[in-house]
């Protein structure tokens, strides 16, 4: 018997890579990608600096709605309640902890849906603790306070920056040198685990009550809106600040706490930090966008301030007259 012959088809024969057409495709892979990444790393600034300006426009909106409420914005700090000649309440460091050390955000914490948080941190505390007008021991004295020292507000930060991972909380206090001259010292807990902000409240050129160039929040201030002779437009109320590296050996890095951090100065201008490095400014606002810090106005909208403001010049003197509220200063908005 003859045995069957089985025939076979075979499609046409398709050619492997070769080593160099592989590498040749990877390498346009690679430079789609070098050149996608710059792109998604902008859209992604952009929304977060999108972010940062809502909320400052939310904290415009609650220092308003305070008002309202009370007839005054909010006092930047609860600090020194000295009362002696002549330097009123801003007498000397150590008078920084002669109060509540209580800063400015927190005031606004029932009008930026956190009311609950407001609840509990005044459980223990009499009902007029935060009135600008009693004086009574810090809130680290308070356990209902200082059990809700790590809660982290979504409205205080800059979702740029990564201020939650900074190991030193930092809170200010203005104070007198002499008649004539003023420093801000930095004051923290060494503490981890408190809640940050990347937003202060503007203290004018020192933050001192007598100061011409005086801002809308200082110790202990009780500003009305329709007192800012300047024009609320013309008037910054709060700016960014922030989480920032050593300034020098032995410091460690520093970011603003909530709970404290108040009011900020305006006298040392803004400089850019060393592009790729930390910030070690910790005695100036400044910002992770890339060349701008925002400030919110007094009516409302948000400014871009760009880093060219100094120590000197006409961009910093419009940057000071922004700062105050009754300076009777024209300010130039092109300068900034």
């Amino acid at each position: 018997m003859q045995g069957s012959v089985r025939k076979e088809r075979r499609g046409p024969s398709r050619p492997g890579f070769t080593l160099i057409e592989l590498l040749v495709v990877i390498a346009i892979i690679a430079i789609l990608i070098g050149l996608l990444l710059p792109a998604v790393q902008k859209i992604r600034e952009a929304a977060n600096r999108m972010s940062c300006q809502n909320n400052l426009k939310q904290l415009g909106l609650a220092a308003h709605n305070y008002e309202s409420a009370n007839g005054y914005l909010p006092p930047g700090f609860l600090g020194s309640f000295s009362t002696a000649t002549p330097f009123g309440q801003d007498s000397d460091f150590t008078a920084a902890y002669d109060g509540q050390g209580v800063g400015v955000l927190v005031h606004l914490l029932p009008y930026v849906e956190q009311d609950n948080l407001f609840k509990l941190l005044t459980a223990d505390t009499p009902a007029d603790y935060l009135d600008p007008a009693k004086k009574y021991p810090g809130f680290w004295n308070y356990n209902s306070w200082w059990d809700n020292r790590g809660a982290r507000i979504r409205t205080f930060l800059c979702a740029s920056d990564q201020a939650q991972a900074q190991p030193w909380d930092a809170f200010f206090a203005t104070y007198r040198i002499d008649p004539t001259t003023f420093s801000v010292s930095i004051i923290s807990f060494g503490d981890s685990t408190f809640g940050r902000t990347n937003f202060l409240g503007i203290a004018g050129y020192s933050g001192l009550s007598d100061d011409r160039y005086r801002g809308a929040f200082r110790n202990r201030s009780k500003e009305a809106l329709a007192t800012m002779s300047d024009g609320t437009s013309n008037t910054f109320l709060f700016g960014e600040y922030a989480s920032k590296g050593p300034p020098a050996a032995g410091w460690q890095n520093v970011s603003a706490q909530w709970m404290g951090a108040g009011m900020f100065p305006t006298a040392w201008g803004l400089l850019q930090p060393t592009k790729g490095g930390p910030d070690p400014y910790w005695y100036r606002l400044s910002s992770k966008h890339p060349g701008v810090v925002q400030f919110g106005m007094a009516d409302g909208s948000v400014r871009n301030v760009k880093y060219s403001v100094g120590t000197t010049g006409t961009t910093w003197a419009n940057f000071i007259y922004a700062s105050g509220a009754n300076d009777g200063q024209v300010m130039d908005p092109n300068q900034l």
